[in-house]
Protein backbone atom coordinates (compact mmCIF):
# COMPACT_ATOMS: atom_id res chain seq x y z
CA UNK A 1 0.00 0.00 0.00
CA UNK A 2 1.52 3.59 -0.92
CA UNK A 3 -0.35 6.47 1.17
CA UNK A 4 -0.27 9.69 -0.93
CA UNK A 5 -0.66 9.62 -5.31
CA UNK A 6 1.51 12.48 -6.17
CA UNK A 7 4.40 12.34 -8.06
CA UNK A 8 6.50 9.74 -5.44
CA UNK A 9 3.44 8.09 -4.83
CA UNK A 10 2.72 7.50 -8.54
CA UNK A 11 6.20 6.65 -9.67
CA UNK A 12 6.63 4.16 -6.69
CA UNK A 13 3.44 2.38 -7.66
CA UNK A 14 4.04 1.81 -11.28
CA UNK A 15 7.82 0.44 -10.33
CA UNK A 16 6.21 -2.15 -8.05
CA UNK A 17 3.62 -2.91 -10.26
CA UNK A 18 6.10 -3.58 -13.42
CA UNK A 19 7.76 -6.00 -10.65
CA UNK A 20 4.51 -7.85 -10.84
CA UNK A 21 3.54 -6.55 -7.12
CA UNK A 22 0.00 -5.94 -6.31
CA UNK A 23 -0.26 -2.39 -5.49
CA UNK A 24 -2.63 0.14 -4.25
CA UNK A 25 -2.48 3.48 -3.78
CA UNK A 26 -4.79 5.95 -1.57
CA UNK A 27 -4.97 9.85 -2.20
CA UNK A 28 -6.86 11.97 0.63
CA UNK A 29 -7.74 13.97 -2.89
CA UNK A 30 -10.21 13.67 -5.49
CA UNK A 31 -7.36 13.77 -7.93
CA UNK A 32 -3.90 12.49 -7.82
CA UNK A 33 -1.24 14.49 -8.73
CA UNK A 34 -1.03 16.42 -5.30
CA UNK A 35 2.19 19.20 -6.32
CA UNK A 36 1.77 18.48 -9.55
CA UNK A 37 -0.97 18.90 -10.64
CA UNK A 38 -3.38 21.71 -12.63
CA UNK A 39 -7.02 22.78 -11.93
CA UNK A 40 -9.57 24.51 -14.45
CA UNK A 41 -10.92 27.29 -12.98
CA UNK A 42 -13.61 29.20 -15.54
CA UNK A 43 -11.47 28.21 -18.51
CA UNK A 44 -7.92 28.82 -16.80
CA UNK A 45 -5.64 26.07 -16.23
CA UNK A 46 -3.50 26.86 -12.84
CA UNK A 47 -0.87 24.96 -11.06
CA UNK A 48 -1.37 23.18 -7.66
CA UNK A 49 2.53 23.57 -7.26
CA UNK A 50 4.88 22.65 -9.38
CA UNK A 51 5.32 25.39 -12.40
CA UNK A 52 8.13 24.14 -15.16
CA UNK A 53 10.45 21.74 -15.68
CA UNK A 54 14.28 21.94 -14.77
CA UNK A 55 16.59 19.28 -15.78
CA UNK A 56 14.89 17.67 -18.10
CA UNK A 57 17.89 14.37 -18.15
CA UNK A 58 16.74 13.31 -14.52
CA UNK A 59 13.20 13.17 -15.29
CA UNK A 60 14.35 11.01 -18.48
CA UNK A 61 16.46 9.02 -16.36
CA UNK A 62 13.16 8.38 -13.93
CA UNK A 63 10.70 7.78 -17.48
CA UNK A 64 13.11 5.44 -18.75
CA UNK A 65 13.82 2.79 -15.42
CA UNK A 66 9.62 2.96 -15.20
CA UNK A 67 9.82 1.54 -19.02
CA UNK A 68 7.85 4.66 -20.41
CA UNK A 69 9.29 6.26 -23.45
CA UNK A 70 8.89 10.25 -22.04
CA UNK A 71 9.23 12.09 -25.48
CA UNK A 72 6.63 10.19 -27.04
CA UNK A 73 4.01 10.12 -23.78
CA UNK A 74 4.97 13.77 -22.90
CA UNK A 75 6.13 15.94 -24.93
CA UNK A 76 7.59 19.09 -23.63
CA UNK A 77 7.95 22.69 -24.45
CA UNK A 78 11.00 24.91 -24.14
CA UNK A 79 10.57 27.57 -22.33
CA UNK A 80 12.20 30.32 -24.62
CA UNK A 81 13.10 33.40 -22.13
CA UNK A 82 13.02 31.43 -18.56
CA UNK A 83 14.21 34.14 -16.49
CA UNK A 84 14.33 38.32 -16.74
CA UNK A 85 15.06 40.78 -13.99
CA UNK A 86 13.49 44.39 -13.43
CA UNK A 87 15.49 47.31 -11.97
CA UNK A 88 14.19 50.55 -10.76
CA UNK A 89 16.96 51.81 -12.48
CA UNK A 90 15.66 51.01 -15.87
CA UNK A 91 17.76 47.89 -16.75
CA UNK A 92 15.99 44.34 -17.80
CA UNK A 93 18.46 41.79 -18.18
CA UNK A 94 17.10 38.81 -19.40
CA UNK A 95 18.44 35.43 -19.28
CA UNK A 96 18.15 32.59 -22.24
CA UNK A 97 20.27 30.04 -22.95
CA UNK A 98 24.25 31.52 -23.06
CA UNK A 99 23.79 33.04 -26.03
CA UNK A 100 20.64 35.14 -25.44
CA UNK A 101 21.11 36.26 -22.32
CA UNK A 102 21.62 39.97 -22.35
CA UNK A 103 21.25 43.85 -20.37
CA UNK A 104 18.94 46.12 -21.47
CA UNK A 105 19.63 49.57 -20.49
CA UNK A 106 22.80 51.92 -19.90
CA UNK A 107 25.98 50.42 -21.38
CA UNK A 108 23.65 47.48 -22.67
CA UNK A 109 26.14 46.54 -24.95
CA UNK A 110 29.49 46.08 -23.28
CA UNK A 111 27.66 45.04 -19.91
CA UNK A 112 25.92 42.37 -22.41
CA UNK A 113 29.03 40.83 -23.47
CA UNK A 114 30.38 40.63 -19.99
CA UNK A 115 27.39 39.03 -18.82
CA UNK A 116 27.73 36.70 -21.68
CA UNK A 117 31.28 35.78 -20.73
CA UNK A 118 30.69 35.61 -17.14
CA UNK A 119 27.77 33.47 -17.75
CA UNK A 120 30.43 30.87 -19.81
CA UNK A 121 32.54 30.47 -16.89
CA UNK A 122 30.01 29.71 -14.75
CA UNK A 123 28.76 27.10 -17.04
CA UNK A 124 31.95 25.98 -17.26
CA UNK A 125 32.31 25.28 -13.32
CA UNK A 126 29.12 24.12 -12.41
CA UNK A 127 27.51 21.96 -15.49
CA UNK A 128 29.82 18.71 -14.84
CA UNK A 129 28.04 19.08 -11.57
CA UNK A 130 24.65 19.31 -12.43
CA UNK A 131 25.08 16.38 -14.55
CA UNK A 132 27.36 14.56 -12.26
CA UNK A 133 24.30 15.11 -9.73
CA UNK A 134 21.66 14.44 -12.42
CA UNK A 135 23.03 11.28 -14.49
CA UNK A 136 25.33 9.45 -11.29
CA UNK A 137 24.18 10.19 -7.90
CA UNK A 138 20.37 10.89 -7.61
CA UNK A 139 19.09 7.81 -9.62
CA UNK A 140 20.36 5.63 -6.97
CA UNK A 141 19.83 5.51 -3.08
CA UNK A 142 21.83 8.13 -1.04
CA UNK A 143 25.22 6.77 -0.46
CA UNK A 144 28.63 8.78 0.58
CA UNK A 145 30.91 6.23 -0.90
CA UNK A 146 29.23 6.88 -4.08
CA UNK A 147 29.70 10.67 -3.48
CA UNK A 148 32.88 10.44 -2.92
CA UNK A 149 33.62 8.19 -5.45
CA UNK A 150 31.81 10.09 -8.22
CA UNK A 151 31.70 13.54 -7.24
CA UNK A 152 35.04 13.89 -5.11
CA UNK A 153 36.36 16.13 -7.65
CA UNK A 154 33.27 18.64 -7.28
CA UNK A 155 33.52 18.63 -3.70
CA UNK A 156 35.48 21.50 -2.83
CA UNK A 157 33.37 23.97 -5.20
CA UNK A 158 30.58 23.19 -2.57
CA UNK A 159 31.59 25.38 0.36
CA UNK A 160 30.23 28.39 0.92
CA UNK A 161 27.12 30.19 0.33
CA UNK A 162 25.51 31.53 -2.86
CA UNK A 163 26.02 35.15 -2.40
CA UNK A 164 29.76 34.32 -2.04
CA UNK A 165 29.72 32.44 -5.02
CA UNK A 166 28.32 34.85 -7.10
CA UNK A 167 30.42 37.92 -5.63
CA UNK A 168 33.04 35.64 -7.12
CA UNK A 169 31.60 35.44 -10.56
CA UNK A 170 29.88 38.39 -11.52
CA UNK A 171 31.20 41.86 -11.41
CA UNK A 172 28.25 44.11 -12.21
CA UNK A 173 26.00 44.57 -9.61
CA UNK A 174 22.83 44.92 -11.45
CA UNK A 175 24.00 41.22 -12.58
CA UNK A 176 24.50 39.72 -9.39
CA UNK A 177 21.20 40.85 -8.32
CA UNK A 178 19.71 39.07 -11.21
CA UNK A 179 21.62 35.63 -10.68
CA UNK A 180 20.45 35.69 -7.52
CA UNK A 181 16.97 36.30 -8.36
CA UNK A 182 16.89 33.15 -9.84
CA UNK A 183 17.45 31.17 -7.01
CA UNK A 184 14.66 33.24 -4.72
CA UNK A 185 11.85 30.26 -5.22
CA UNK A 186 13.85 29.03 -2.24
CA UNK A 187 12.57 31.24 0.54
CA UNK A 188 15.97 32.36 1.58
CA UNK A 189 18.16 35.33 1.19
CA UNK A 190 21.10 34.95 -0.55
CA UNK A 191 23.64 34.96 2.11
CA UNK A 192 21.58 32.17 3.88
CA UNK A 193 21.52 29.70 0.35
CA UNK A 194 23.61 27.50 0.00
CA UNK A 195 25.87 27.41 -2.60
CA UNK A 196 24.45 24.11 -4.38
CA UNK A 197 21.71 26.40 -5.36
CA UNK A 198 23.32 27.37 -7.99
CA UNK A 199 22.68 24.76 -9.79
CA UNK A 200 19.18 26.44 -10.47
CA UNK A 201 21.36 28.50 -13.19
CA UNK A 202 23.22 26.54 -14.27
CA UNK A 203 20.21 24.00 -15.02
CA UNK A 204 18.41 26.71 -16.94
CA UNK A 205 22.02 27.72 -19.04
CA UNK A 206 22.53 24.25 -19.80
CA UNK A 207 19.41 22.83 -21.49
CA UNK A 208 16.89 24.90 -20.23
CA UNK A 209 13.63 25.02 -18.66
CA UNK A 210 10.33 23.40 -19.87
CA UNK A 211 7.02 23.40 -19.56
CA UNK A 212 4.76 20.29 -20.60
CA UNK A 213 2.12 20.30 -23.19
CA UNK A 214 -1.17 20.81 -21.46
CA UNK A 215 0.53 22.21 -18.05
CA UNK A 216 2.21 20.03 -15.06
CA UNK A 217 -0.58 18.17 -14.43
CA UNK A 218 0.14 16.10 -17.74
CA UNK A 219 3.18 14.35 -16.24
CA UNK A 220 0.85 12.78 -13.11
CA UNK A 221 -1.83 11.99 -16.63
CA UNK A 222 0.86 9.78 -17.91
CA UNK A 223 1.71 8.26 -14.63
CA UNK A 224 -1.87 7.51 -13.73
CA UNK A 225 -2.66 5.84 -16.89
CA UNK A 226 0.50 3.86 -17.10
CA UNK A 227 -0.50 2.78 -13.30
CA UNK A 228 -3.83 1.67 -13.92
CA UNK A 229 -3.10 0.07 -16.95
CA UNK A 230 -0.25 -2.11 -15.74
CA UNK A 231 -2.88 -3.23 -13.10
CA UNK A 232 -2.49 -0.94 -10.27
CA UNK A 233 -5.28 0.14 -7.95
CA UNK A 234 -5.98 3.89 -7.51
CA UNK A 235 -8.12 4.92 -4.67
CA UNK A 236 -9.33 8.76 -4.34
CA UNK A 237 -10.79 10.42 -1.88
CA UNK A 238 -9.50 8.31 0.17
CA UNK A 239 -7.60 9.96 3.52
CA UNK A 240 -5.61 7.92 5.94
CA UNK A 241 -5.65 8.59 9.30
CA UNK A 242 -3.33 6.16 11.04
CA UNK A 243 -0.33 3.36 9.95
CA UNK A 244 -0.74 0.24 12.48
CA UNK A 245 1.61 -2.88 13.32
CA UNK A 246 0.31 -5.99 12.35
CA UNK A 247 2.79 -9.33 13.36
CA UNK A 248 5.99 -6.66 14.14
CA UNK A 249 6.13 -4.55 11.18
CA UNK A 250 3.77 -1.46 9.81
CA UNK A 251 1.01 -3.47 7.10
CA UNK A 252 -2.45 -1.89 8.45
CA UNK A 253 -3.69 1.11 7.14
CA UNK A 254 -6.58 2.90 8.80
CA UNK A 255 -8.86 5.15 6.72
CA UNK A 256 -10.56 8.31 7.55
CA UNK A 257 -13.71 6.66 7.73
CA UNK A 258 -12.44 3.82 10.42
CA UNK A 259 -11.53 1.10 7.74
CA UNK A 260 -8.33 -0.94 7.83
CA UNK A 261 -6.88 -2.23 4.84
CA UNK A 262 -4.26 -5.23 5.42
CA UNK A 263 -0.83 -5.42 3.74
CA UNK A 264 2.95 -6.76 3.86
CA UNK A 265 4.14 -3.15 4.07
CA UNK A 266 3.30 0.37 3.58
CA UNK A 267 5.13 3.15 1.59
CA UNK A 268 4.10 6.89 2.94
CA UNK A 269 4.73 10.15 0.59
CA UNK A 270 3.54 12.20 3.18
CA UNK A 271 6.68 14.32 5.18
CA UNK A 272 8.63 12.37 7.46
CA UNK A 273 6.61 14.74 9.70
CA UNK A 274 3.21 13.79 8.95
CA UNK A 275 4.42 10.25 8.92
CA UNK A 276 5.53 10.19 12.42
CA UNK A 277 4.00 12.85 13.80
CA UNK A 278 0.68 12.06 12.85
CA UNK A 279 0.09 8.65 11.12
CA UNK A 280 1.90 6.67 13.36
CA UNK A 281 1.43 5.89 17.29
CA UNK A 282 4.14 7.67 19.44
CA UNK A 283 5.04 4.24 21.07
CA UNK A 284 6.14 3.06 17.90
CA UNK A 285 8.55 6.07 16.55
CA UNK A 286 11.72 5.21 17.65
CA UNK A 287 13.59 7.61 19.57
CA UNK A 288 16.40 8.87 17.30
CA UNK A 289 13.44 9.67 15.25
CA UNK A 290 11.71 11.68 17.46
CA UNK A 291 14.66 13.64 18.31
CA UNK A 292 15.60 14.42 14.73
CA UNK A 293 12.38 15.22 13.96
CA UNK A 294 12.63 18.00 16.44
CA UNK A 295 15.66 19.50 14.61
CA UNK A 296 14.56 19.93 11.27
CA UNK A 297 14.28 23.20 9.40
CA UNK A 298 11.01 23.62 7.31
CA UNK A 299 10.83 25.65 4.43
CA UNK A 300 9.28 29.17 4.33
CA UNK A 301 5.19 29.64 3.82
CA UNK A 302 3.78 31.84 0.89
CA UNK A 303 0.04 33.23 -0.40
CA UNK A 304 -0.23 31.58 -4.04
CA UNK A 305 -2.29 34.26 -5.95
CA UNK A 306 -3.48 33.20 -9.65
CA UNK A 307 -4.97 35.39 -11.92
CA UNK A 308 -6.87 34.67 -15.22
CA UNK A 309 -6.85 37.60 -17.41
CA UNK A 310 -8.86 38.29 -20.46
CA UNK A 311 -6.20 40.51 -21.89
CA UNK A 312 -2.67 39.01 -23.41
CA UNK A 313 0.51 40.13 -21.49
CA UNK A 314 3.65 39.51 -22.74
CA UNK A 315 6.46 40.40 -19.86
CA UNK A 316 9.87 40.12 -20.73
CA UNK A 317 10.05 36.31 -19.52
CA UNK A 318 8.76 33.38 -18.30
CA UNK A 319 9.66 34.44 -14.91
CA UNK A 320 9.79 38.03 -13.91
CA UNK A 321 11.61 39.37 -10.81
CA UNK A 322 11.16 43.10 -9.76
CA UNK A 323 14.12 43.17 -7.35
CA UNK A 324 16.45 45.37 -5.21
CA UNK A 325 20.21 44.76 -5.05
CA UNK A 326 21.29 40.88 -4.06
CA UNK A 327 22.35 42.30 -0.40
CA UNK A 328 18.55 43.41 -0.29
CA UNK A 329 16.46 41.00 -1.85
CA UNK A 330 15.89 39.26 1.70
CA UNK A 331 13.08 42.38 1.81
CA UNK A 332 11.41 40.26 -1.22
CA UNK A 333 10.93 37.41 1.35
CA UNK A 334 9.03 39.31 4.09
CA UNK A 335 6.02 41.04 3.99
CA UNK A 336 6.03 44.79 2.87
CA UNK A 337 3.62 46.71 4.93
CA UNK A 338 4.00 49.80 3.00
CA UNK A 339 3.33 48.45 -0.19
CA UNK A 340 4.54 45.86 -2.39
CA UNK A 341 7.99 47.80 -3.99
CA UNK A 342 9.35 44.50 -5.00
CA UNK A 343 7.56 41.08 -6.74
CA UNK A 344 8.10 38.13 -8.96
CA UNK A 345 5.83 36.36 -10.91
CA UNK A 346 4.99 33.56 -14.04
CA UNK A 347 3.33 33.84 -16.91
CA UNK A 348 3.06 30.36 -18.27
CA UNK A 349 0.96 31.49 -21.37
CA UNK A 350 3.83 33.46 -22.94
CA UNK A 351 4.55 29.68 -23.96
CA UNK A 352 1.66 27.34 -23.38
CA UNK A 353 -1.10 29.89 -24.49
CA UNK A 354 -3.36 27.08 -24.37
CA UNK A 355 -3.66 27.26 -21.09
CA UNK A 356 -5.97 29.85 -21.45
CA UNK A 357 -9.09 31.21 -23.16
CA UNK A 358 -8.11 33.08 -26.52
CA UNK A 359 -5.96 36.34 -26.14
CA UNK A 360 -6.07 35.28 -22.39
CA UNK A 361 -3.24 35.42 -20.13
CA UNK A 362 -2.56 32.97 -16.37
CA UNK A 363 -0.16 35.47 -14.03
CA UNK A 364 1.02 33.37 -10.77
CA UNK A 365 2.30 34.99 -8.10
CA UNK A 366 3.81 34.16 -4.41
CA UNK A 367 3.82 36.87 -2.04
CA UNK A 368 5.95 36.52 1.27
CA UNK A 369 3.76 35.86 4.28
CA UNK A 370 4.59 36.32 8.15
CA UNK A 371 5.63 32.83 9.42
CA UNK A 372 4.44 33.40 12.78
CA UNK A 373 0.75 34.18 11.52
CA UNK A 374 -0.91 30.93 13.20
CA UNK A 375 -2.44 28.82 10.27
CA UNK A 376 -5.63 28.48 11.93
CA UNK A 377 -6.22 32.16 11.23
CA UNK A 378 -6.06 32.43 7.59
CA UNK A 379 -9.25 33.62 6.49
CA UNK A 380 -10.95 34.64 2.97
CA UNK A 381 -10.65 38.04 4.05
CA UNK A 382 -6.65 38.06 4.67
CA UNK A 383 -5.92 36.52 2.14
CA UNK A 384 -7.40 38.86 -0.07
CA UNK A 385 -6.17 42.02 1.30
CA UNK A 386 -2.69 40.52 1.38
CA UNK A 387 -3.15 39.39 -2.30
CA UNK A 388 -4.48 43.07 -3.50
CA UNK A 389 -1.11 44.53 -2.48
CA UNK A 390 0.53 42.07 -4.57
CA UNK A 391 -1.98 42.66 -7.65
CA UNK A 392 -2.00 46.20 -7.64
CA UNK A 393 1.60 46.28 -7.70
CA UNK A 394 1.63 43.87 -10.91
CA UNK A 395 -1.10 46.49 -11.92
CA UNK A 396 1.46 49.31 -12.24
CA UNK A 397 3.30 46.99 -14.46
CA UNK A 398 0.96 45.37 -17.13
CA UNK A 399 -3.14 46.16 -17.59
CA UNK A 400 -4.49 43.37 -16.25
CA UNK A 401 -8.37 42.40 -17.14
CA UNK A 402 -9.18 39.89 -14.39
CA UNK A 403 -11.40 37.40 -15.50
CA UNK A 404 -10.95 35.22 -12.12
CA UNK A 405 -8.78 35.25 -9.35
CA UNK A 406 -7.69 32.59 -7.03
CA UNK A 407 -6.10 32.39 -3.74
CA UNK A 408 -3.86 29.58 -1.94
CA UNK A 409 -2.98 30.30 1.70
CA UNK A 410 -0.86 28.72 4.09
CA UNK A 411 -3.48 26.70 5.55
CA UNK A 412 -4.29 25.83 2.31
CA UNK A 413 -1.95 24.24 1.44
CA UNK A 414 -1.61 22.42 4.79
CA UNK A 415 -5.14 21.12 4.38
CA UNK A 416 -5.58 20.81 0.52
CA UNK A 417 -2.30 20.16 -0.19
CA UNK A 418 -1.55 18.39 3.09
CA UNK A 419 2.02 20.12 2.91
CA UNK A 420 3.00 20.02 6.81
CA UNK A 421 2.68 22.98 8.71
CA UNK A 422 2.07 24.81 5.27
CA UNK A 423 5.45 24.62 4.82
CA UNK A 424 5.90 24.47 0.79
CA UNK A 425 8.86 22.35 0.48
CA UNK A 426 8.66 20.40 3.31
CA UNK A 427 12.64 20.72 4.45
CA UNK A 428 13.69 24.12 3.87
CA UNK A 429 16.66 24.33 0.91
CA UNK A 430 19.01 25.32 3.40
CA UNK A 431 18.71 22.14 5.35
CA UNK A 432 22.00 19.83 5.66
CA UNK A 433 22.01 16.92 3.47
CA UNK A 434 21.93 14.70 7.14
CA UNK A 435 17.88 16.21 7.72
CA UNK A 436 16.89 13.75 4.99
CA UNK A 437 15.32 10.78 5.86
CA UNK A 438 15.74 7.25 4.22
CA UNK A 439 13.74 5.71 1.85
CA UNK A 440 13.78 2.58 4.44
CA UNK A 441 12.80 3.72 7.70
CA UNK A 442 13.59 1.92 11.26
CA UNK A 443 9.74 1.05 11.62
CA UNK A 444 9.54 -2.73 9.72
CA UNK A 445 7.38 -2.27 7.17
CA UNK A 446 7.46 1.18 6.63
CA UNK A 447 9.30 3.55 3.73
CA UNK A 448 9.47 6.50 2.95
CA UNK A 449 9.54 8.80 -0.41
CA UNK A 450 8.72 12.66 -1.06
CA UNK A 451 10.26 16.04 -0.23
CA UNK A 452 11.90 15.06 2.78
CA UNK A 453 13.75 11.80 1.45
CA UNK A 454 15.65 12.83 -1.68
CA UNK A 455 17.58 15.39 -2.37
CA UNK A 456 16.64 18.73 -4.38
CA UNK A 457 13.10 20.15 -5.81
CA UNK A 458 11.05 19.39 -8.38
CA UNK A 459 9.72 16.89 -10.70
CA UNK A 460 12.67 14.80 -11.23
CA UNK A 461 13.50 13.93 -8.00
CA UNK A 462 10.25 13.98 -6.63
CA UNK A 463 9.60 10.39 -9.27
CA UNK A 464 13.60 9.31 -8.08
CA UNK A 465 11.76 9.44 -4.58
CA UNK A 466 9.25 7.26 -5.05
CA UNK A 467 11.23 4.84 -7.47
CA UNK A 468 14.17 4.54 -5.46
CA UNK A 469 11.58 3.77 -2.42
CA UNK A 470 9.62 1.30 -4.05
CA UNK A 471 12.90 -0.32 -5.29
CA UNK A 472 13.75 -1.04 -0.81
CA UNK A 473 10.44 -1.76 -0.55
CA UNK A 474 10.57 -4.52 -2.93
CA UNK A 475 13.65 -6.08 -2.04
CA UNK A 476 12.23 -6.29 1.62
CA UNK A 477 9.32 -8.06 0.69
CA UNK A 478 10.85 -10.30 -2.03
CA UNK A 479 13.49 -11.60 0.55
CA UNK A 480 13.13 -15.20 1.18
Amino acid sequence: MIVGAGLSGLAAGLALVRRGHRVRLLEANAQAGGCCSTEDVDGYRFNNGAMYVAVPRLLDHAFERLGLDRARVLPLRPIRVPQASVFESGTLIRFGSEGDSVVEGRDGASRTAVLRAELECCVRKWVPVLRTFADDLMPHPPSAARLLAKAWRHLPKLAGTLSTEIRRNFTDPEVRAAVSAVTLYTGLAPERTPIFQIMGLAAMLDEGFFLPEGGMGAITRVLEHAFVAAGGELSLSTPVRALRAQAGRIGSVVLEDGRQLLGDAVLSTASAMTTFECLLAAGSVPARIRRKLRKLPLSHRALGIQLGLRNRILPAAYATNHVPSMEQQHRLLVPQPSGVRWFSFTTPTIDLPELAPDGGSVVEMFAAVDPAHPLDEWNDRLAREQAHSAIDALSRHHALDIATCRIVTPRDYERRMHLFDGALYGLSPGASPTAQFAHETPVPGLFQAGQTTHPGYGVGPAMWSGILAAEAMARFVEKP
